[in-house]
């Protein structure tokens, strides 16, 4: 092993494509649908075979890829009690402040802008050009979609979806498992497990 070798969790083409621009040599998918190659990528086989790939396969990190938070968590969740090891993958293209931390099993995407003191916390995913502006916090598993903007001092907690060109005004809060529909402008705290729509953004019933 070196350290690119990597193991994708999910045949999603858009990850096997970022792996190649960040020159990650993918050493194999695991997928419950796919077989024998992908892209030209070997399927190791499905989670349910993840025990005994740990075997051969235990000392290369993994990227879980699927979107949805929720299934995110139980993937991941399922792949941190076999002991499967989690890395990063950030696009060249992205600019983080050096003063930003960034947690384990992050995606981020081309064009992504993190600013200073913002904490980026496992398993978030972030879609190009999203952008997240200072102090601002992101949960685990939370999925930020394309061109979203998070303005200074937000708080996210964790297994949120940000809809893409959705805007968040400065100090808002968005409790655990809410959904920003596409293009929303928050105005208010969202409460937990609710979905916002609109701008001024407002609950769907």
């Amino acid at each position: 092993m070196n350290n690119k070798d990597i193991i994708l969790i999910g045949g999603f083409h858009e990850i096997i494509e970022l792996c190649e621009i960040c020159n990650k040599k993918i050493i194999g998918i695991i997928d419950n649908k796919l077989k024998d190659q992908y892209l030209g990528y070997r399927i190791l086989g499905n989670d349910k075979m993840a025990p005994y790939l740990y075997k051969e396969f235990g000392n290369i990190p993994i990227i879980v890829t699927p979107d949805i938070p929720e299934v995110r968590k139980k993937l991941i969740e399922y792949y941190l009690n076999i002991e499967f090891k989690f890395c990063n993958l950030i696009h060249p293209n992205a600019t983080i402040s050096k003063y930003a931390k960034i947690g384990r099993g992050v995606v981020i995407q081309n064009g992504v802008n993190i600013s200073a003191n913002v904490f980026v916390s496992d398993f978030v995913k972030i879609n190009t050009y999203a952008n997240i502006m200072h102090d601002s916090q992101i949960g685990k598993y939370t999925t930020i979609a394309p061109n979203a903007v998070i303005l200074g001092r937000v708080k996210i907690s964790e297994l949120c979806y940000i809809g893409s060109n959705s805007t968040i005004l400065p100090g808002k809060e968005i409790e655990k498992k809410s959904i920003i529909g596409v293009g929303a402008v928050v105005t208010k705290d969202v409460q937990f497990n609710i979905t916002v729509v609109g701008n001024p953004a407002r609950i769907l019933k």
